[in-house]
């Protein structure tokens, strides 16, 4: 099992695939559709 991916910015995460769906307070919630389920990431935006 793989841990969580980390970007520290939305369009890295859009340019790997990755789909945005939830808003968090330090950033958002990204998604991808694999083989074997759903795959999370977080996106960080520093202040």
């Amino acid at each position: 099992m793989s841990g969580v991916i980390v970007f520290t910015s939305v369009r890295d995460a859009l340019k790997a695939g990755y789909h945005i769906y939830g808003r968090t307070e330090e950033g958002y919630l990204a998604r991808i559709r694999t083989q074997g389920g759903w795959a999370l990431a977080l996106v960080v935006i520093s202040k």
